[in-house]
């Protein structure tokens, strides 16, 4: 083989393979906004800390707003459990991104809140929120890290 074929064949190998990854990444992105989005529906489902302790990892970090880090799966179920059915959380995912390794991703999105106090009315408040996600033994997706907070002009 002479070198212009050579040159040639690592350029096709190197693009082929190139677009390839890129496709992969969208795949993966896909896949991730997914889970985000069953995280949400479970969460309206069956209550904001059963969904959390489904799909947070046992060693997830939280980070909420105006508040000290929780660390681990089992404070966090409990700091949201007490109160579970005098709010309902929803989210909608809009954007994920994958590391190249495809084990770490993350994602981000708006949410809303709405508290129901002892007289049975109701309040909303929005916000923003970025989870950090990594894959599992079993190649599910889990929330390692999740923190948010209200958008301006909200209570």
């Amino acid at each position: 083989m002479n070198y212009l074929s050579s040159l040639i064949i690592m350029l096709y190998l190197f693009l082929t393979t190139g677009c390839d990854t890129q496709i992969r990444a969208s795949l993966d992105s896909d896949t991730l906004l997914t889970a985000d989005r069953e995280f949400s529906k479970l969460s309206v489902d069956s209550g904001a800390a059963y969904a959390f302790k489904q799909y947070l990892s046992r060693d997830a970090l939280m980070l909420p707003a105006g508040a000290n880090p929780i660390f681990g799966l089992d404070s966090i179920y409990a700091s949201m459990s007490g109160n579970d059915t005098s709010y309902s959380l929803a989210w909608v995912p809009q954007k994920a991104e994958i590391a190249l390794s495809g084990e770490l991703g993350w994602t981000w999105g708006t949410y809303t809140l709405i508290r129901t106090n002892a007289e049975n009315s109701q309040s909303k408040s929005y916000g923003k929120y970025l989870n950090v996600w990594k894959k599992d033994a079993m190649g599910n997706w889990k929330v390692i890290v999740d923190m948010g907070n209200k958008s301006p002009g909200t209570d």
